[in-house]
């Protein structure tokens, strides 16, 4: 090889350095979601410290969130519960969805059965049976929101690795207010001869609804007898001839259309008497779920509980004999109230 073209092939690899690409930097892709965050108030629940009903032996662990489909109205998906109660953010496939939300999992909430195969509009709480309710509803709180719209993900390209693969960025915030399902009521029966009870046997109330839909927050027309066992006593004179007996239960409330239309309320109660008789009483209460629904619509406090006050003489029998034959009903244990009586 001559000196011309070694000096050639110098030249040649000199100006292919010079104009060969620098080798770029290697970038990270990543995808950013669209967020959803709920800012829920809870003021109306029991959970809330400043509510009327507060109760602190309920506490709120999280919330659980129902997505449906916003053209078929069909669930497409159930969240896992968020622990974050107060602000939970949501992240779904893009499209258009209704939500509904409720108070902590459906673990917590043993006794209540949500028809999935529903429609978001008919989507109920119920407990599964079939007349009479013996066990009760816990205390459920539910808001819902149509037509909420979640974006498409984006690609994003980092010069340093991000942390996550997810980038999520809230697109929009949405105020929602929790209102309770269930409610409380509060059972007061004042016993005149109280001496001549030996005990309880269940208790019925008819008129309540057997569930409630979670969109309209509305209890069902149709209607169930729950069962409950009046057993708390509580003596209110010197010879232990009056007592006061006091139960709660939950219940999915009752349709305020049911009393236009002449749905009783009917209060049931079985004692068994010192002679093994069982004394029935029968009461229709309706007048006194028409005066709450009154009086709770001006001030605007449906949320609260219902009082039931009821009073019962009881009449005067014999106690039977230990050796004599015959069934004996069986009883409830009571569960004694202690208070000072002034003798």
């Amino acid at each position: 090889m001559n000196r011309r073209n070694s000096i050639s092939i110098l030249l040649g690899l000199v100006m292919m350095m010079a104009l060969s690409c620098t080798r770029d930097h290697l970038y990270y892709e990543a995808r950013s979601r669209n967020q959803v965050q709920l800012n829920i108030d809870w003021s109306r629940t029991a959970f809330s410290s400043s509510s009327r009903s507060s109760d602190t032996d309920n506490r709120l662990n999280g919330v659980t969130i129902f997505a449906f489909d916003s053209a078929t109205h069909r669930l497409v998906a159930e969240l896992p519960p968020f622990a974050n109660w107060q602000s939970p953010r949501v992240s779904l496939e893009p499209g258009t969805y209704h939500l509904i939300v409720i108070n902590d999992s459906r673990a917590e909430l043993p006794a209540i059965h949500f028809d999935t195969e529903q429609r978001f509009e008919d989507f109920s709480a119920f407990i599964d049976v079939d007349t009479v309710y013996k066990e009760h509803p816990d205390y459920l709180t539910v808001s819902s929101l149509r037509n909420v719209r979640f974006g498409s993900s984006t690609k994003e390209y980092f010069y340093d690795r991000p942390d996550e693969y997810f980038n999520d960025i809230v697109t929009q915030e949405i105020n929602t207010v929790q209102h309770p399902v269930t409610k409380k009521i509060n059972i007061r029966v004042y016993v005149k001869g109280m001496n001549y009870c030996r005990g309880m046997q269940p208790s019925y109330m008819s008129g309540l609804s057997k569930s409630v839909n979670l969109a309209t927050e509305t209890p069902s027309k149709e209607n169930v007898v729950y069962a409950f066992n009046l057993i708390n006593r509580e003596y209110r004179n010197s010879d232990y001839t009056e007592a006061l007996l006091t139960q709660t239960f939950s219940c999915f409330s009752f349709n305020e259309n049911n009393l236009q239309t002449g749905i009783p309320f009917e209060l049931t109660l079985n004692f068994v008497l010192v002679d093994n008789s069982v004394h029935t009483v029968k009461a229709d209460v309706t007048p006194q779920f028409e005066k709450w629904l009154e009086e709770h619509t001006i001030d605007c406090d449906l949320d609260l509980d219902i009082d039931v006050d009821m009073e019962v003489t009881l009449p005067p029998t014999e106690p039977t004999p230990p050796s004599s034959e015959g069934l004996v009903p069986e009883t409830i244990p009571w569960n004694d109230i202690m208070q000072n009586i002034t003798m």
